[in-house]
């Protein structure tokens, strides 16, 4: 054989050999991406699931629903002309830490930071009913924000991407 084929040959392996080393190294950090957003995707709903707080506010935004609490009227008490009571304020104060809660894990699953397909598992059907729930304070709450569509969107966004799944 010609030293010239030979060394075509050898760098041709080599370029070869570079780049499966290549993509096997990036397989392998896709991997351990994925698993460090399903690891971190179960951390925070194990963590919410043991902060007292959230627990205690969660259990009450529950018990509200369960009693039929009129979200609408509770979103239209935080108007700026509306005078509102202690309870009224109380109430409010729950829901929004509930939707606060929903719309960071919503935001952490739209930029890549979470795992869809862990949190679907574990609280799909919880994200859909939360969402029919409190659809109508969240749309008082822009309304009366001037319109402002980016209040929870990310919460509408995985809640309406899920419904509409097949």
């Amino acid at each position: 054989m010609d030293s010239n084929l030979v060394s075509i040959l050898t760098g041709l392996g080599t370029c070869l050999f570079t780049g499966y080393l290549a993509f096997f190294a990036w397989s392998q950090l896709q991997e351990l991406r994925k698993q460090h957003k399903q690891k971190a995707t179960i951390d925070l709903l194990i963590s919410n699931n043991s902060n007292s707080y959230y627990r205690r506010r969660r259990q009450a935004y529950m018990k509200m629903r369960d009693q039929g609490a009129n979200f609408t009227a509770l979103a239209c008490a935080l108007s700026p002309n509306s005078s509102s009571d202690n309870e009224t304020k109380r109430q409010n104060f729950i829901v929004l830490d509930v939707l606060n809660s929903i719309e960071f894990i919503c935001v952490g699953i739209k930029e890549n930071l979470f795992d869809e397909a862990v949190y679907k598992r574990m609280s799909k059907s919880s994200v859909i009913k939360d969402w029919h729930t409190l659809k109508p304070y969240i749309m008082e709450l822009r309304r009366i924000n001037n319109n402002n569509t980016k209040l929870f969107c990310e919460f509408e966004w995985l809640a309406e991407k899920w419904i509409n799944e097949k």
